[in-house]
């Protein structure tokens, strides 16, 4: 699986994580609409596949690991978080 951290992204968990805490990337979608919800956490799931890019640690549902392959993760000031994948055009 490849999945790329931009500096702006790597930068603000870096910068927002509490030591001991990950950042948690589930599919949230529904409806037709293909989306994740990306936030901090302290737990770990057995089911979830850990990822580590540049001293940032990703959690990863099984969803998220079948759809994101070859996506990048960016940070925006006014948005927070974002999941962009070249195959969907637009950012999530």
């Amino acid at each position: 699986m490849r999945l790329d951290l931009t500096p702006a992204a790597r930068e603000a968990a870096l910068r927002d994580l509490a030591p001991g805490q990950r950042l948690r990337i589930a599919f949230a979608g529904g409806c037709g609409a293909l989306g994740f919800r990306i936030a901090a956490t302290r737990r770990e799931s057995d089911d979830e596949t850990r990822l580590e890019l540049e001293g940032v640690t990703l959690l990863l549902d099984r969803q998220a690991v079948r759809e994101l392959d070859g996506a990048k993760i960016d940070w925006d000031e006014d948005e927070g978080y974002r999941v962009e994948h070249p195959r969907w055009g637009a950012a999530c």
